[in-house]
């Protein structure tokens, strides 16, 4: 019977080794549980490995995804970059937007875009409603942008706000459009109120918001920051 000799935690080419396997090959060799690189699992003997016999699962003779497309991304190249165990590769997306994505999450199907394709049917379904260009809708987009847009002009004020303050965020149910909308936005078709939060240093969340007229918001505004003379 072949000698146990551990190999937990060891690499051999794209394989690492995992844990001895609980059944022997049936010429009773020892055999070992392996993760390969790509994310495949097998059982490989452990003299195929040491030998060199066995180094991979197969996928570095077929796994070059340079060129592919995988729903709107188009991968680029293979990035240096390793999370875990797992190969990165540069993609870019058909909207223009470059982003490190792992390859098994392009090859199941997780990943199809950047998010542009979301954001796209989420236009078309508020088309079909008849709100993508409607008061309420740009109220949400300004929302949104001054919280996420490092471009945006006011985006220091809320979503870049520097400690000891906190940044002003959308939370997640917010960021669907219908949610927002159901809460408050339907109120923002009178052009005479306005989106506002009750707390000022709590960011876009049920219960703190409020449809508001000018005077009201006033009444609670932020204190701007003053500027520091120079000496």
């Amino acid at each position: 019977m072949a000698r146990l000799i551990d190999l937990t935690g060891q690499r051999f080419g794209c394989w690492r080794v995992v844990a001895v396997h609980p059944e022997r090959s049936h010429d009773k060799h020892i055999r070992w549980f392996c993760h390969c690189d790509c994310g495949a699992e097998r059982a490989v003997i452990g003299r195929d490995l040491r030998n060199g016999k066995s180094t991979g699962c197969g996928c570095s003779r077929r796994m070059d995804l340079v060129g592919q497309r995988f729903g709107r991304w188009k991968v680029v190249a293979l990035h240096p970059q390793r999370r875990g165990y797992q190969t990165c590769w540069l993609c870019r997306c058909d909207c223009g937007t470059e982003r490190v994505v792992l390859g098994f999450v392009l090859r199941q199907g997780e990943s199809t875009s950047c998010g542009c394709a979301r954001h796209e049917k989420l236009l078309k379904r508020l088309t079909t409603h008849g709100l993508s260009k409607s008061r309420p809708y740009s109220c949400w987009e300004n929302m949104m942008q001054r919280c996420f847009n490092l471009d945006n002009p006011s985006y220091p004020y809320y979503g870049g706000r520097e400690p000891p303050e906190i940044p002003i965020t959308v939370v997640e149910y917010y960021r669907d459009f219908s949610n927002w909308y159901a809460d408050i936005g339907y109120q923002l078709h009178d052009k005479h109120l306005s989106q506002d939060r009750i707390d000022n240093n709590r960011g876009y969340e049920p219960g703190n918001c409020q449809a508001a007229t000018a005077a009201e918001q006033v009444v609670n505004r932020r204190s701007p920051k003053r500027k520091m003379r120079r000496a």
